[in-house]
């Protein structure tokens, strides 16, 4: 418990270190901690924020060790996959190497480019569903904090599709901004205010149907992240 000469991040580091979490997940303040409302909310962001971070961390040290691991998985799989060759590609070098030995090397130097070349495109495509699974997770978790944070906004995919211009969500799908950066825009954008034009009234509740902003990010914003955020990222 904070003293009242405590300074406002000393109570809400005291109410952080004796919180706990529920069987639900949920954040928990004990009974009998004695805190204002004000240092209790922020130290339910402090909490999250804290967890998020931790969690990350311990991720990506995981993500490390099982980059080297997958590492030399492939490259092992990568030679079974040229080795393993077909029934009819391997008659087919059989009887070239009894009747043109110097076709024979051409065509096991072909068979070998062809295999090499169908490994890297799957383990390339396994590599980005990889990613877009791990960037739809974050986005989520990113997107929480934010809306904890924010209350005033709530950011969600109705809001988008109804309220914010799709020249913002567009700098999204085409990897301008970060999905950080692009919350930071749409909270801008709210908060300057949207003017109704005479003889308009106000949208009544929004439809979902076809919202296409939110936590998830699409194709588009993959394929353009995908060279610079998760160039690391194992599969």
């Amino acid at each position: 418990m904070g003293t009242p000469t405590d300074t406002f991040e000393e109570k809400v580091n005291s109410v952080v270190s004796q919180m706990t979490v529920d069987d639900s997940g949920n954040h928990q303040i004990p009974d009998g901690v004695e805190a204002s409302e004000e240092v209790r909310y922020a130290a339910g962001l402090v909490k999250r924020q804290r967890d998020t971070q931790g969690a990350f961390t311990k991720s990506q040290q995981k993500l490390k060790a099982l980059e080297s691991e997958n590492n030399k998985l492939a490259t092992s799989w990568e030679a079974d996959a040229i080795q393993k060759l077909s029934n009819q590609e391997q008659a087919k070098l059989e009887e070239l190497k009894v009747q043109d030995p110097e076709a024979w090397r051409q065509e096991i130097g072909k068979l070998e480019d062809t295999k090499r070349t169908a490994f890297q495109d799957k383990r390339t495509q396994i590599k980005k569903e990889a990613s877009a699974g791990t960037e739809i997770e974050r986005r989520t978790a990113v997107l929480a904090d934010f809306n904890a944070a924010n209350p005033e906004i709530n950011i969600t995919d109705d809001l988008i599709e109804n309220d914010i211009p799709p020249r913002l969500t567009k700098d999204l799908e085409n990897g301008v901004v970060t999905f950080e950066e692009y919350l930071g825009n749409v909270k801008e954008y709210m908060g300057k205010g949207k003017a109704i034009a005479s003889g308009e009234q106000a949208p009544d509740e929004p439809n979902f149907a076809g919202a296409r902003g939110g936590s998830s990010p699409t194709k588009e914003a993959i394929n353009a992240q995908d060279s610079t955020d998760y160039n690391e990222e194992i599969f």
